[in-house]
C-alpha cells in the first residue's frame, strides 16, 4: 500500500509538473519560439486547459514576478523615451522630408566591380612598369655589373620614421637589400636604380604598401627600406622567410606536389641535424596552399606527422594549419640511435606520390618531386645501388614523373667527397653508374644536388631549385590570398609578375596591398540589416565579408575560407557553381534565418524570406563582386533635403584641434557640455581607407563643418558620401533635446553619456568628446543588439567603459524611417540607434527599488538579457576589489536556475557557430524573449532553494527571483578556470549545463576542408570591435575641470553613494576582507569596487600610506605656511643630527648592522612604491601584466576570449574545470604569466615518446570521427618572458613614476 501511495503521488506530481511545463510558453499562433520581435503578452498567466489555476501559487514571498516585471518594462520604457530622447528623435524623423526611390542592385554592383577594376588596373600598371624597369637594367648589366648594395639589416633606427600605414619604422627615401652571405660579388642588383621608380608608384597610389624585386640568386630589393628587426629572429631571417612563397608561386605558378625526406639517422651531428631541419621549414616557407606535401622523418625506419591513411600515405593541402602541423613535426624531431634506412625512405615518399598523383592515363601531366635532407653517409658497400635500384623501380611505376633534389648537411671540417657523391646520383638518377636496369624507358627528369653548410646559405638557392621541374614560368600577374605582413602585423595581398631576358627568368616583381583599401567598397557597403556585399576569388576563397572582421582590426592570420561556410543556406552550392562558372547573373533561393549572416543583427524570425544573389566577375583580376538581399522592397524612401537648423549645432569631436569656449575633461575623455559633437566613421566617407589613413587636420575638419551647414550646397563635398549630409542635419536636432534633459534629469549622477548613430556612420555624442578615428558604432554591440530586436527596449551586458567611466550598461533602441503618420511597425526600416550609457550600479539600485524584497538575505533577484548574461545580481555589486567579472553568464552565477532551465528547450537553446576569425566553433545561448509565463521550480528542484523568472515585456531581458533558505546547494555548471575550452568538444546536450565556451575548428589535412560536422554550423557574427581612448597631450588637458562633478565625498550614506558615476562605497581595508571603521564615499581611484586602495583596471588607482583607515581626501591640500614652517625646521634639524651622527661613528660603522633595523629610510617613502597587495604566486589566479596598452583586445559576442591558452593537446583529461561557486569566481583563476610560446606555437608542438623514437603528435581530426582535431595555430610569435593578456587593460594615465607592475585582474574592454 505504501508502495502504491507512494507512486499515485508521484503520478499526480509529474502530472502537475507536466502541466506547468505546458504553461510556461503560451506563444503566439505561428510564432517561432526564438522570434525575437514577437512579444505579445497575454492578459492570462497560468491556464491548464480552461482551468486557471490559483494565482497565489504564482506567488513567490508575496511577489507577483509578472506584475513586477511590468513595472520594470514602464521604468525601462521612460528610461529610453526620456533620457535618451527616443520619442523626441523619431519625431523628428517623422517630420523630415522624404523622397521614394527605386532599389537598384545591380547598378550598385555595376560600380563595385567597376571600382575594384579600376583599382587594380592601376596596381597592374604598376607592376608592369617594375618589371620593364627590371628587364631594361638587366640588359645593361650584362654590359656593366649593376650590383651596388645597401644591406638593411645595417640601417640604423635614426634613418627610418615612424609611418602609421607601415605599423612600423620605414624610409622612402631608398631601397635595401636582404642578401645571401654566399651572394656572388657581381650578381644582379637593381634596387639603387629602381627606388624613382618605386617613389613614382608611392606618391601616384598611396595605398600601396611594399614594393620589391627578388632575382633567382636570392636578392631581395625591399622598398620603402625597412631594417626588419621586428621580424622575429632578427633582420637576417628575414630573408628566408618574407616573400618566399610570393618568389617560388610566381616563379612555378603550377600545383606542385613535393615529399620531404629529413634523415635524422645517427650519422648526423646535432648541429647537422639543425640544420637538417632549418632545410625543411625553409621548403615549407616557400610552398603555398595550392601545393600538395608530404613529410617523412627517416632513421632507420620512417616517422610520419601522424600514422594514419592521411598523412602516412598521401599528399595534403598545405593549408595555413597544415604547414603549422608540419613545421611543429620537424622540430620534434631528434637524433635517433639508428644508421639511415635510405632506400625505406625514399620508397615511402614514392608510395606518398603515387597514391596522390592523377592517374596515369589521365590528361593532367602532374609532376612530383622528393627533397632529400640528408647527410649521404651509408652503412655498407652495396647499399649505393640498393637505393639506385629502389629508385629504378618506383620512379618508373609513375613513368619518370618524380624528380629528386638533395640537400647534402655538411659539417665543419668533416670529409664528405662520398656522401655528395652519392646524393649527386641520387638527384641525377644516375643508374648507369651503379649498373641499375631503368624500369622505363622514357628520359630521367635530373633534379639539383645541393651543399647546405649553414642555414645562411639557404637563400641563395632560391632560384636554383625548382628548375627541375622544367616548367617555364607563366608571364602572367599572380594574386594571393590575404595574409598577415610579418613586419607590420596588418592584412596585405601581393600582386606578382615575373620578369625575363631571353626567356631567362631573372626573378619577380611584387607589390603588397593593403586589404582594407583593394575591400573597401566591400567593407563599407550598405550598413543596413537586409543587404550586404562580399568578395571571392574565382576558387570559391572568401576575400571579405560581413562575417569578417574589417582589415584594420585584423591582426591574426586568416582562414581561407570557401564561401559556403559562410552562405551555408541548402541550395547555396548551385548558386555558388553558376558564381565562379559564370560571368555575371543573379539566383533566387529560400533561406533559413539560421544560416544568414547579418552585419546588424537579424530581422524578424518565423517568416519565409528569400535571398537574391547578384555577382559579376572583376575584369583582369581573380576577383567577383557580389551582393545578396533578403526580402528588399523594390521601392524605399530617403530623407531629402534637410536644413541645417544652427551652426553652433555642429561641433566636430576634434576638440583637440578646434575647442570649444568650454572644454573639460568627461573622465578621461577630452569634451565639453557646451553641445553634442559630431563624429564621422570610415563609413561616411567616398574613400575609407584614405580617410584611415590621413591624418586629420584643422583645415579638414573646417572643410567638413563647412560643407555640412551649407544650406546653399555650393561648397564642394570633401570627401563624403551624397547622404551623408542630410544624415547629420537630422541627427542634429536631437542636440537641443539632450541639452534640456541634462538641465533637468534626476538621474545626472547614474548617465554618463548619451548618443546616436544612423548606418551611414553619423555619431552623436553629449558630453561632446573626441573620439577614435577607426571607432564605428554600427559594429558596436549595443547597436547591433538595438538592431535584432527593433522597436524594443535592448540593454548590454556590463562592460568597462573605455573612457573611465568603470562598468557600465547601455541601454539602446531603434528610430524606424520617418512616416507622416507616425505608424511604426518592427518591420519598418531602421535609420538610426540612440543609446545611453548608466553605471552597472544603477540597475541593481533600479531593481531593488522595484523589488524591495531583494534586500532580504535569502532572496536574490537578477537581470539577463536574452543571451543570458547577467545586468543586474547581487554578486556584481558586493566589494570585491578586483572589480566584477563583466559578462558574468547565468550558468556561473545561478547554477541552480541554469541546471534546471536548460531542461526547458523552449525557453533556452544551445547554439553553435563557426568564427573563422579565430578558427574556433563558438557555444553560446540564445533565451526565448516571447516568454509570457512565468518559469518556476516551485514543485521540484532543490528542496530548500526556489526561483522564477519571466520576460520584461518589449525588451530583451529578463527578471528573476531566487529564495534559498539553506547553504546546502548541489547543482553545478561546469566552467573551465583555466581557459575558454569546453568540458566536451565531441559532444553538446541541451540539457546539460555549463558556461559559454568554444572548441578548435576542426579541418580535415586530407582535404584541406571542414570536417563536415563542423561544416553545418552557421558562421558567427562580426566580434565586436575594440575601441580606445584618444591620448590628448597633458599639456591640454592638466589645467581643465571635470565636465560633471560627482562629489563623491558629499555622498554620506550607501544609499546616495550607490551607482554615482565615478563614486564607490568604500566598506573593506587593502586586503578586501576587513572592514573598514569609517566606511565613505570615494572616487574609483581611491577605493575601486569598494575596497580602499585596490587597484583599478586604468592602472591609475592612488597610492595609499601604509596601514590607512581613514578616508582619503580625493584632491590634496596645499600645506599651510605654519605647518610647513615647522616640517622645514624639523627637517633641518634631523639632517643637522644626522651628519653629525654619521661624522662622529663613521668608524664604528660597522657594529651598527646588528642592531635592529627599525627606522623608516627616507627613500622608502619618497622613491620605493608600497606594496599595496601581498604577492602572489604564481598560479594564485591573477595575470601579471603591465598596465599599458589596449589596442588589440580580442573579445568574443559570446564572451569568450580567442587568446586562451589552452591545455597541450594530448595531455590530461582534466582542464581545471570547477562548480564556479560564489566564493571561486573566475576572476580567481585568470591565466597567469605563462611561458613563451605556450599559448602559441608550443601548444601543438609535437611532444616526444619516452624513448625518444617516435613522436606524439597533437593529431589532427580522422575523417570519420571528431577525436582528434588540428591544430589552431597562433598568429604571432611571443617574445620570451612575456606574459598572455587574457582580457584587455587601459592605459595608464598616472605620472611614470606611479607606474606599477601589479598582479590584477584583466577586464574585458569596450565601449559604446
Amino acid at each position: 500500500m505504501a508502495t502504491m501511495h507512494c507512486c499515485c503521488r508521484l503520478l499526480v506530481l509529474g502530472i502537475f509538473v507536466m502541466s506547468l511545463v505546458n504553461l510556461t510558453y503560451p506563444l503566439d499562433n505561428g510564432a517561432s519560439w526564438f522570434d525575437p520581435k514577437s512579444h505579445s503578452l497575454r492578459e492570462q498567466e497560468w491556464f491548464y486547459g480552461h482551468e486557471q489555476i490559483d494565482p497565489k501559487l504564482m506567488q513567490m514571498r508575496g511577489i507577483h514576478l509578472q506584475v513586477e516585471a511590468r513595472r520594470m518594462a514602464s521604468k525601462l520604457r521612460k528610461l529610453s523615451n526620456k533620457e535618451i530622447g527616443v520619442t523626441a528623435m523619431q519625431g523628428i524623423y517623422d517630420s523630415m522630408p522624404s523622397i521614394r526611390k527605386q532599389a537598384n542592385e545591380e547598378q550598385k554592383l555595376n560600380q563595385i566591380a567597376k571600382n575594384l577594376a579600376v583599382k587594380f588596373q592601376h596596381y597592374l600598371e604598376v607592376l608592369s612598369a617594375n618589371k620593364q624597369r627590371v628587364e631594361s637594367l638587366y640588359s645593361f648589366h650584362l654590359k656593366q655589373p649593376i650590383s651596388q648594395k645597401l644591406d638593411c639589416c645595417n640601417i640604423s633606427d635614426s634613418e627610418l620614421r615612424l609611418v602609421a600605414e607601415y605599423h612600423s619604422k620605414i624610409s622612402n627615401l631608398m631601397t635595401c637589400d636582404l642578401i645571401p652571405p654566399s651572394i656572388q660579388q657581381h650578381s644582379f642588383n637593381p634596387g639603387r636604380n629602381l627606388t624613382a621608380v618605386f617613389q613614382r608608384h608611392i606618391h601616384d597610389y598611396p595605398s600601396i604598401k611594399w614594393q620589391y624585386f627578388i632575382s633567382v640568386d636570392g636578392i631581395q630589393n625591399e622598398f620603402p627600406a625597412h631594417n626588419f628587426q621586428v621580424v622575429h629572429g632578427g633582420c637576417p631571417s628575414a630573408l628566408d622567410i618574407r616573400h618566399r612563397d610570393v618568389f617560388l608561386g610566381t616563379a612555378q605558378p603550377q600545383r606542385k606536389h613535393v615529399v620531404i625526406v629529413v634523415d635524422q639517422g645517427n650519422s648526423l651531428s646535432p648541429d647537422q641535424l639543425k640544420t637538417a631541419k632549418g632545410i625543411a621549414r625553409y621548403i615549407l616557407n616557400s610552398l603555398s596552399e595550392t601545393d600538395r606535401v608530404g613529410i617523412i622523418g627517416l632513421a632507420n625506419k620512417a616517422v610520419y606527422p601522424r600514422d594514419d591513411q592521411c598523412l602516412s600515405k598521401q599528399l595534403v593541402p598545405l593549408t595555413f594549419e597544415a604547414k603549422f602541423f608540419f613545421s611543429s613535426f620537424v622540430d620534434s624531431l631528434s637524433k635517433q640511435e639508428f644508421p639511415t634506412a635510405h632506400s625505406l625512405g625514399l620508397q615511402r615518399a614514392f608510395e606518398m606520390i603515387m597514391n596522390s598523383l592523377a592517374p596515369l592515363n589521365s590528361s593532367t601531366e602532374d609532376e612530383a618531386m622528393i627533397v632529400y635532407i640528408s647527410r649521404g653517409l651509408l652503412s655498407t658497400l652495396t647499399e649505393a645501388k640498393d637505393v639506385m635500384e629502389t629508385i629504378a623501380i618506383e620512379n618508373g611505376r609513375v613513368r619518370h614523373k618524380v624528380v629528386i633534389n638533395t640537400y647534402a648537411v655538411i659539417g665543419a671540417g668533416k670529409t664528405v667527397m662520398f656522401e655528395k657523391s652519392f646524393l649527386q646520383n641520387i638527384a641525377d638518377q644516375n643508374f648507369e653508374k651503379y649498373d641499375v636496369d631503368r624500369r622505363y624507358s622514357g628520359p630521367v627528369k635530373k633534379g639539383q644536388m645541393l651543399a647546405i653548410n649553414s642555414l645562411e646559405d639557404l637563400s641563395s638557392t632560391a632560384g636554383l631549385f625548382y628548375k627541375s621541374f622544367n616548367r617555364s614560368s607563366i608571364d602572367k600577374p599572380r594574386f594571393t590570398l590575404p595574409y598577415i605582413d610579418i613586419t607590420g602585423q596588418d592584412l596585405v595581398m601581393s600582386i606578382s609578375q615575373p620578369c625575363f631576358h631571353d626567356n631567362e627568368l631573372l626573378g619577380i616583381v611584387g607589390v603588397d596591398l593593403h586589404v582594407g583599401d583593394v575591400v573597401q567598397d566591400v567593407t563599407y557597403y550598405n550598413q543596413e540589416v537586409s543587404e550586404y556585399a562580399f568578395l571571392i576569388n574565382n576558387e570559391g576563397y572568401t576575400i571579405m565579408h560581413p562575417s569578417l572582421s574589417r582589415p584594420i582590426h585584423s591582426t591574426r592570420q586568416p582562414m581561407h575560407t570557401d564561401i559556403q561556410h559562410f552562405e551555408n543556406s541548402q541550395g547555396f552550392h548551385a548558386v555558388r557553381e553558376r558564381i565562379l562558372g559564370e560571368e555575371s547573373g543573379q539566383a533566387r533561393m529560400l533561406v533559413s534565418l539560421d544560416n544568414i549572416t547579418y552585419p546588424n543583427g537579424p530581422p524578424a524570425r518565423g517568416i519565409p524570406l528569400h535571398a537574391t544573389y547578384l555577382w559579376k566577375k572583376v575584369p583582369n583580376t581573380p576577383y567577383i563582386a557580389c551582393l545578396k538581399t533578403v526580402d528588399e522592397e523594390a521601392i524605399h524612401s530617403e530623407l531629402g533635403n534637410v536644413q541645417v537648423a544652427s551652426q553652433k549645432e555642429l561641433v566636430y569631436h576634434r576638440l583637440d584641434l578646434i575647442p570649444t569656449e568650454h572644454n573639460c575633461m568627461h573622465l578621461k575623455q577630452l569634451g565639453t557640455l557646451d553641445t553634442s559633437t559630431l563624429f564621422l566613421s570610415a563609413s561616411a566617407f567616398a574613400d575609407p581607407f584614405e580617410h584611415l589613413s590621413t591624418p586629420e587636420t584643422k583645415r579638414m575638419i573646417q572643410g567638413y563643418v563647412a560643407y555640412l551647414n551649407d544650406n546653399t550646397k555650393l561648397i564642394r563635398n570633401p570627401g563624403l558620401k551624397s547622404h551623408v549630409r542630410n544624415d547629420v542635419a537630422t541627427v542634429s536636432k536631437i542636440n537641443h533635446e539632450w541639452k534640456r534633459q541634462f538641465q533637468s534629469s534626476t538621474l545626472n549622477d547614474y548617465i554618463v553619456r548619451r548618443y546616436i548613430s544612423t548606418p551611414s556612420g553619423v555619431f552623436r555624442m553629449f558630453p561632446g568628446g573626441i573620439v577614435d578615428k577607426s571607432y564605428d558604432a554600427t559594429k558596436r554591440e549595443w547597436y547591433n543588439r538595438a538592431m535584432e530586436f527593433p522597436g524594443h527596449v535592448v540593454l548590454t551586458a556590463p562592460y568597462l567603459d573605455a573612457f573611465g567611466a568603470g562598468y557600465i550598461v547601455t541601454i539602446s533602441h531603434t528610430i524606424y524611417e520617418g512616416k507622416p503618420a507616425a505608424m511604426h511597425s518592427s518591420s519598418d526600416r531602421v535609420v538610426a540607434v540612440m543609446g545611453i550609457d548608466f553605471t552597472m550600479k544603477y540597475f541593481y539600485k533600479l531593481l531593488v527599488e522595484t523589488m524591495p524584497l531583494c534586500k532580504k538575505g535569502d532572496v536574490r533577484c537578477f537581470v539577463l538579457d536574452n543571451q543570458g548574461y547577467v545586468i543586474a545580481h547581487p554578486r556584481l555589486v558586493e566589494p570585491r576589489g578586483t572589480g566584477p567579472v563583466e559578462q558574468r553568464h547565468i550558468t556561473h552565477a545561478e547554477p541552480l536556475v541554469a541546471n534546471d532551465i536548460l531542461n526547458h528547450d523552449q525557453f533556452v537553446r544551445k547554439r553553435l557557430c563557426n568564427n573563422y576569425n579565430y578558427r574556433t566553433i563558438q557555444r553560446y545561448y540564445y533565451f526565448n524573449t516571447s516568454l509570457s509565463g512565468i518559469l518556476t521550480n516551485l514543485v521540484h528542484g532543490e528542496h530548500c532553494s526556489r526561483y522564477q523568472i519571466t520576460s520584461i515585456p518589449g525588451t530583451n531581458i529578463f527578471i528573476g527571483i531566487v529564495n534559498q533558505t539553506c547553504d546546502m546547494i548541489t547543482a553545478f555548471c561546469p566552467c573551465s578556470v583555466m581557459d575558454r575550452l569546453c568540458l566536451n568538444c565531441h559532444r553538446m546536450e541541451q540539457s546539460e549545463c555549463e558556461c559559454p565556451c568554444e572548441c578548435p575548428l576542426q579541418m580535415d589535412f586530407c582535404t584541406g576542408q571542414l570536417l563536415d560536422v563542423d561544416d553545418r554550423n552557421p558562421s558567427c557574427p562580426r566580434y565586436p570591435e575594440p575601441n580606445k581612448l584618444v591620448q590628448v597631450p597633458t599639456s591640454m588637458t592638466s589645467h581643465l575641470k571635470q565636465c560633471m562633478q560627482s562629489k563623491c565625498s558629499e555622498k554620506k550614506t550607501k544609499e546616495e553613494c550607490f551607482g554615482v558615476r565615478d563614486c564607490e562605497w568604500c566598506e573593506l581595508n587593502k586586503d578586501g576582507k576587513e572592514p573598514l571603521s569609517s566606511p565613505h564615499c570615494a572616487t574609483q581611484r581611491v577605493c575601486f569596487a569598494g575596497v580602499l586602495g585596490a587597484r583599478t583596471p586604468y592602472g591609475d588607482q592612488a597610492k595609499l600610506l601604509p596601514m590607512e583607515d581613514s578616508p582619503i581626501a580625493e584632491s590634496s591640500t596645499p600645506v599651510g605656511p605654519v605647518a610647513g614652517g615647522i616640517m622645514g625646521a624639523f627637517l633641518v634639524l634631523a639632517l643637522a643630527v644626522y651628519c653629525y651622527r654619521h661624522h662622529v661613528h663613521r668608524s664604528t660603522h660597522h657594529y651598527m648592522t646588528t642592531a635592529p633595523d627599525t627606522q623608516v629610510r627616507m627613500s622608502q617613502l619618497e622613491n620605493e612604491p608600497d606594496d599595496l597587495e601581498p604577492r602572489e604566486e604564481i598560479g594564485s589566479g591573477h595575470t601579471n601584466i603591465v598596465l599599458a596598452t589596449f589596442d588589440h583586445p580580442s573579445v568574443s559576442p559570446y564572451r569568450v576570449n580567442p587568446n586562451y591558452r589552452r591545455p597541450p593537446a594530448g595531455g590530461e583529461s582534466d582542464h581545471g574545470y570547477s562548480t564556479m561557486t560564489p566564493q571561486e569566481d573566475s576572476e580567481q583563476a585568470s591565466t597567469t604569466c605563462v611561458e613563451p610560446l605556450i599559448s602559441g606555437q608550443e601548444k601543438y608542438k609535437p611532444g616526444v615518446s619516452p624513448t625518444g623514437k617516435t613522436h606524439a603528435l597533437p593529431p589532427p581530426p580522422q575523417i570519420s570521427s571528431r577525436r582528434g582535431r588540428s591544430p589552431t595555430p597562433p598568429q604571432t610569435r611571443i617574445p620570451e618572458q612575456t606574459c598572455i593578456q587574457q582580457q584587455t587593460v587601459l592605459p595608464s594615465t598616472i605620472p611614470e613614476s606611479s607606474h606599477v607592475i601589479a598582479n590584477v585582474t584583466v577586464h574585458m574592454v569596450d565601449t559604446h
